[in-house]
């Protein structure tokens, strides 16, 4: 079960849903520098640089892989990252 603090967030590529879940935070690498989302972030549209995302997954563990670049929305406690490419 989700804590209250967790928001959802799918990271999706054209070939896979590469993750979909509860998370506290994730750090992603915008055009204009890192940014952090949390539970109740006003709505975004960011493009994204490559670079590494890091997840606060909601068990408290964390988890970071490299993106080749994409785009990132916001809106009410759902996150979706879109990237060509996950490492």
């Amino acid at each position: 079960m989700a804590s209250s603090d967790t928001f959802t967030l799918d990271i999706v590529t054209p070939q896979k849903l590469f993750f979909s879940g509860e998370i506290n935070s994730v750090i992603a690498p915008g055009l204009n520098g890192l940014f952090q989302v949390l539970k109740g972030h006003a709505p975004l549209l960011a493009a994204l640089k490559s670079g590494k995302v890091r997840l606060s997954l909601s068990d408290r563990s964390e988890d970071s892989f490299q993106i080749a670049g994409g785009f990132f929305e916001v809106s009410g406690n759902k996150a979706i990252l879109l990237t060509e490419e996950v490492s």
